[in-house]
């Protein structure tokens, strides 16, 4: 049986990614979205098959016909809406980071206990074969002990003014939050607890609202370091994943292609990885954990604990001094 889902924030990442991915994925199905235009609301729901077209949160969360609600809307928007979706009875798919501040996620993960409906969160990273093989390395100790690790996530992404990202009350930050997001989760994923953060940013290139540039130092409560390069300003960037343990080292690069480079057992290695749809997986686990009971490779408590990073790393940016964010619950 399909989840039916509807799509609330039929944007540009909905449109590329996120609706052509349900097309695709067993166990999903495209049944209405959501955008404040009609005409544009209609032509959409034409173009990627959606059964019905809404203007208005309050009439697509009233669709009795839909199972899960993928949140696609800027950040300051996530924490009410997950809730209301939820309080209808509606699973629901966050997209990152998960809301503005650390009280939000905990407010949006209560209210989806509090109905029965699972929250996860568009951390897609972790759906990527190779981050699942490294992570069962890790797992086996094949890499022994870790001793650092490091995600450069760096792009050339220009603000303009008038957009949401642009602004610090509506997106909570500039590439701290819109791309640490997802390079903190990964490393969280594949290390452990972060239990310390030091951090610095700033606006130099472009001088935005928000910090264009910046990196983010974490300690592990197992001894790790790692540290995560963020800008909005960089030409070209190849390296994706270091990673580095007393016993091998992998990393993953993607110079004409996503490829794993290894040194295990003493021997070097390389492995090819091919395109693969993250959005597709997702909503493909997202089916299962509801129909089969799989246990979410992300849930609502690892939305929670990237913000609390963050949060610790804006803190830190702004005071010069090491942050403790070690986990409260």
């Amino acid at each position: 049986m399909n989840l039916k889902w509807g799509v609330l924030g039929a944007g540009s990442v909905a449109q590329r990614r996120a609706m052509p991915a349900i097309q695709k994925a067993e166990g999903a199905e495209l049944h209405a979205l959501l955008s404040r235009d009609a005409n544009r609301a209609k032509q959409l729901a034409a173009d990627y098959g959606a059964a019905a077209a809404y203007t208005t949160v309050d009439a697509l969360l009233a669709d009795d016909a839909l199972d899960a609600i993928y949140v696609s809307t800027p950040v300051y928007l996530h924490c009410e809406q997950v809730i209301a979706a939820a309080e209808r009875g509606l699973h629901v798919l966050c997209d990152k980071p998960m809301a503005l501040t650390p009280q939000e996620c905990t407010r949006m993960i209560a209210a989806c206990e509090a109905n029965g409906v699972q929250l996860q969160v568009c951390f897609l990273f972790r759906f990527h074969s190779c981050f699942q093989q490294i992570h069962a390395w890790v797992n086996e100790g094949r890499l022994g002990q870790i001793v650092h690790g490091r995600v450069p996530f760096l792009k050339q992404y220009r603000l303009t003014a008038d957009e949401w990202r642009a602004q610090p009350e509506k997106g909570g930050g500039g590439c701290f939050m819109d791309l640490g997001a997802h390079s903190v989760d990964l490393l969280r994923y594949l290390i452990g607890e972060v239990a310390a953060v030091s951090a610095f940013c700033n606006s130099a290139m472009h001088h935005y609202a928000v910090e264009d540039t910046g990196g983010i130092l974490m300690r592990f409560a197992n001894g790790a370091q790692a540290f995560t390069d963020l800008s909005f300003s960089v030409a070209h960037c190849d390296i994706v994943l270091e990673l580095y343990g007393t016993e091998g080292t992998v990393w993953v690069d993607n110079d004409d292609g996503w490829k794993i480079r290894t040194y295990l057992d003493g021997e070097p290695g390389r492995i090819a990885s091919q395109y693969e749809d993250l959005y597709q997986h997702q909503f493909e686990h997202f089916a299962a954990c509801v129909h089969r009971g799989v246990s979410p490779i992300v849930s609502g408590l690892d939305g929670l604990r990237t913000n609390e990073i963050l949060a610790a790393a804006y803190r830190s940016a702004e005071t010069g001094e090491v942050v403790q964010c070690a986990p409260a619950h």
